[in-house]
């Protein structure tokens, strides 16, 4: 009965006052007892205060709610663990478990023992996935079974110690591993997907549109078996009308010879993502089947909790069969609304995380110019196109360009333009300045992230030695970014229209006269060696032909 009270609680607290969190008048508060919860645990006033057996005391929820809000997230676990506890208990009487083991404190020790390595594997996870390192590569080294590209640089807490059996214990696993799941693929790419078993009894995969985790474990204590499985599915990135959607499921099977329990939670959430990335709304639901088994004595429950993000929560019992007891819905009603409780929050912040780190947004910036090389003072207009990763259509949305770090401006400087979007950066007014411009798109499919760094070189010189047959070039460039021209003596000259890519033509003897484009290689930017070449055709003494030059490029002193 205690079970029942506090996960109703919990689940009218999250409806109740339109989506205000469940928080009543200080009138409403005085009313409910003044120890709630006491050394971790629920006291049987409070329990037995917020439900009367026919209706909810909001008052004794309101301040419940409250006091829970306040602590600290490892003492909730701890308050969620012993509840967890005390409602195995009461289903392992209700299905005959219980007299099959003969007596509470042996049930307890036997449960305890089976649920350990099912306690422990869940509470490894987290950290293994946050621990797995990533490497970029779409698929698994044939040397090992683990997943290339599941990592996630954070401390992830785990429920080691909070609760030694239940249901929930396997919902305040998944609450804690749905983070590093779906952060170790924010930095795929479009077309990467990674699959594997992480450990024994974990399979995890990633692309940028879906996360998955499965987990199957099992235990045994004293002839008590039980049956672990849970998947999550997360689809972080928004549809074009701002859509996602997320689902846990857990299925837990719990017996000794005939008798025994089967409980399974499918849990669905829905949310709307507003214009600037943000989630507008989102709706929780699920769905909670209990059996118990015990020869001829088999009941069973179908029973539905829905927490919008605004509104009330709703509860309804589907349908119930067998000699389904008050106590034995109770349980029920805990198991379900205290998984949402516990996984749901989590969840839809895992995926906002998500699409904000730039997961599903491509956000392409294309400078007029640069943005190595420029001259002082230099405007460059920045072209930034968001487009989604899934589809590769348009997003929409805005684009805010700010200055970041360095010299000297850029305009519109922190304000939102609609995508595709145009900025203009001045740069710095002397030679060797920086700037560096961060740019970032919102809009209902995510946030996307892109930084162009320009500078303002000093003359990139360079000694140009190669050529092709006669064609031979051994001069000074004094500066590559510009335009410039090549002299082969004797033979012809050719004007180059500068950078580090382009067009040029050449003209000379014999009439010829040839055009293509060139391509420079530095081996680290300028200032450092390289190479050039040029693929050109064109005509000579009436001929037509065509070739590739190759020149070597050695830094040289600065000339004018």
């Amino acid at each position: 009965m205690v079970g029942f009270v506090l996960a109703f609680a919990l689940a009218a607290a999250a409806g109740c006052g339109g989506g205000g969190g469940g928080v009543s008048s200080p009138a409403a508060v005085e009313a409910a007892p003044s120890v709630l919860i006491e050394s971790g645990r629920v006291t049987d006033e409070a329990l037995a205060a917020v439900f009367d057996g026919e209706s909810v005391n909001r008052a004794v929820v309101s301040a419940f709610v409250a006091e829970v809000m306040a602590l600290t997230e490892e003492e909730r676990l701890a308050i969620a663990a012993d509840l967890s506890r005390r409602a195995e208990l009461e289903v392992a009487r209700l299905s005959g478990l219980e007299a099959a083991l003969g007596g509470t404190a042996a049930t307890e020790a036997a449960l305890t023992g089976a649920w350990a390595p099912v306690n422990e594997a869940i509470a490894g996870v987290a950290p293994e996935l946050a621990a797995t390192p990533l490497d970029g590569d779409a698929s698994l080294s044939p040397e090992s079974t683990q997943p290339e590209g599941f990592a996630h640089p954070m401390a992830v807490p785990a429920p080691n110690g909070m609760a030694s059996i239940g249901l929930l214990l396997g919902g305040m696993g998944l609450g804690l591993m749905v983070d590093p799941l779906v952060s170790s693929a924010n930095n795929f790419t479009k077309d990467q997907y990674s699959e594997g078993t992480l450990s024994s009894g974990v399979v995890v995969s990633g692309a940028v549109e879906q996360s998955t985790l499965e987990m199957s474990f099992d235990g045994t204590q004293d002839g008590v078996a039980v049956k672990f499985n849970a998947t999550v599915v997360v689809h972080p990135c928004p549809d074009p009308s701002g859509n996602f959607d997320m689902t846990a499921k857990i299925d837990v099977k719990t017996s000794k010879g005939a008798v025994g329990s089967n409980a399974a939670i499918d849990m669905k959430i829905n949310g709307q993502v507003d214009d600037d990335a943000h989630i507008a709304s989102s709706t929780t639901e699920a769905n909670t089947q209990w059996a118990d088994f015990a020869g001829g004595k088999g009941q069973f429950l179908d029973y539905t909790v829905g927490v919008p993000s605004s509104g009330d929560s709703t509860f309804a019992v589907n349908r119930t069969g067998g000699a389904v007891s008050t106590d034995f819905v109770r349980m029920a009603v805990l198991m379900s609304t205290m998984f949402v409780y516990m996984v749901k929050d989590k969840m839809l912040q895992a995926a906002e995380n998500a699409w904000s780190s730039g997961r599903c947004v491509d956000l392409k910036v294309t400078p007029s110019a640069g943005p190595d090389g420029l001259d002082p003072g230099q405007v460059v207009s920045v072209l930034a196109e968001p487009r989604s990763k899934v589809d590769g259509s348009p997003t929409g949305g805005n684009v805010t360009a700010t200055l970041k770090a360095g010299v000297q401006s850029v305009e519109p400087n922190g304000s939102p333009v609609p995508a595709d979007a145009n900025s203009n950066y001045t740069a710095g007014p002397e030679q060797d300045q920086s700037g560096t411009v961060a740019y970032e798109s919102r809009s209902k499919r995510g946030v996307g992230k892109a930084e162009v760094t320009f500078n303002t070189g000093a003359p990139a010189a360079y000694l140009v030695v190669g050529g092709l047959q006669d064609w031979q070039v051994n001069m000074v460039v004094c500066d590559i970014t510009k335009p410039f021209t090549l002299e082969s003596p004797g033979v012809g000259v050719a004007e180059f229209s500068g950078g580090l890519s382009g067009t040029y033509s050449a003209t000379g003897v014999f009439n010829f006269s040839y055009a293509g484009t060139y391509q420079v290689i530095l081996s680290d930017g300028l200032g450092s060696p390289g190479t050039m070449s040029g693929t050109s055709s064109g005509q000579i003494a009436g001929q037509a032909g065509s070739g590739t030059e190759n020149y070597v490029l050695t830094p040289a002193e600065p000339c004018e």
